[in-house]
């Protein structure tokens, strides 16, 4: 039996990006992410590194731990990303959209 997903990557991408975004400039660390975006540490500590990398997240040394916030560009594609998504489900349902 295969398992099921719930949530495509783009959705955990955008959980993670929602996450780190509701901190603020402060920033977030691994453990808050886990718990909120309802991730494995392992799974959510990968999809902050391909944020990382792909400059939609930093990262900054607290006393203990890593902090991730979130870029300018990080910002830009999660608010497009939610009207994508915003658009995708007006279009199922049948809604007029403005292109």
């Amino acid at each position: 039996m295969s398992r099921q997903t719930y949530r495509t990557e783009l959705e955990i991408i955008a959980d993670v990006l929602r996450v780190i975004m509701e901190c603020g400039i402060n920033g977030e660390y691994i453990t808050n992410i886990v718990r909120n975006a309802n991730l494995s540490h392992s799974i959510a500590l990968g999809k902050c590194q391909k944020l990382i990398k792909g400059g939609l997240v930093a990262v900054s040394k607290s006393e203990k731990s890593q902090v991730f916030v979130i870029t300018e560009n990080g910002i830009k594609f999660y608010r497009e990303l939610i009207n994508f998504k915003d658009l995708t489900r007006n279009i199922k349902e049948g809604k007029p959209t403005n292109f």
